[in-house]
Order: structure tokens, then sequence, then C-alpha cells
């Protein structure tokens, strides 16, 4: 039995601030990106059934080990505010499953396309993304501090 599971997750201004730490160093970590607690918490990200984290059940407090914040953006298109998995589950199978379990809700919920931005230099974030159907937009110049970025949208799809 894994001790690894995707569960819903609050809005990020409902975080403890041990959690928002947590996912302040995930991001640190795995996207070379810097953002404050006060950031994370004025993300405009509601509470409601399109996010989701990666939880680590070993130990007495789970551990948050990945995060899937969305947002209802415009018409029938959701926005993925954040994405970002530690890097020892990467290429392991838990983006995948965060991914489909997402698709399924937001079809559910009416929604048809999913809008995101992406690093230019996260080339495997792109693949990931153009797998399912995404396709860069358009360059996003000044959005991330560390370098050009892409706006990516397509269909919600598995």
């Amino acid at each position: 039995m894994s001790t690894m599971e995707w569960v819903p997750c609050p809005s990020p201004s409902d975080l403890t601030s041990s959690e928002c730490q947590t996912v302040l160093d995930l991001f640190w970590n795995e996207t070379g990106e810097v953002y404050s607690e006060t950031t994370v918490r004025l993300l405009p990200v509601p509470a409601w059934s399109g996010n989701m984290m990666l939880v680590n059940k070993e130990h007495e407090q789970p551990v948050i080990e990945g995060v899937l914040w969305a947002t209802p953006f415009k018409d029938d298109i959701v926005r993925i505010a954040a994405f970002v998995l530690h890097r020892r589950h990467q290429g392991k199978g838990w983006g995948t499953l965060a991914w489909k379990r997402f698709v399924k809700t937001m079809v559910d919920e009416g929604y048809g396309q999913v809008q995101l931005e992406v690093k230019a230099a996260n080339h495997r974030a792109q693949a990931f993304y153009q797998q399912r159907g995404m396709s860069i937009q358009c360059e996003l110049v000044g959005y991330y501090a560390s370098g050009l970025g892409y706006m990516m949208r397509g269909p919600l799809r598995a």
C-alpha cells in the first residue's frame, strides 16, 4: 500500500503557515521561482474541486509533496495556477494520475479547455502538456522572474 495519495486541497489562502512554507520550498526546489507566503496566499484560487495536493502519509503529519491549484477562468476554460511535484515523484505516474483526476472533475463540471503558464526552459512539462493535447499559444516575456514563459491551452482530455 502506497503512503502517497492525491487528496483535495484547500485554497492557498487557507493553508497553514507550515503548509505554505512547504509549497514555497516546492516552487523553489522544482522551478527555481521564489515566491512569498503573501504571494501564494493571494493567488486567485478558490476552495473548490479543482485543487489537490500529493501527500506523503508515512509521517505523523502528512507532508505535501505536490500541488495542483486551478481556477475557473472564462467561458468553458479552467486555468491551472500551479502544478508542481517534488522531483523524487516525477516520472513515476503521479503527475499523470493528478491530471486524469483533474480532467474528469473539470469535464464533469462543464469545462472544455485548460490553460496554464509554463517556463520556456521547462521542456519536460511542455512535453507532458503537449501529450495531453495542449499547445503553446504565445510567449510570456516578464511573466517569470527567471526567464521566458509560454501560455499553453488545449482541450480537457485524458
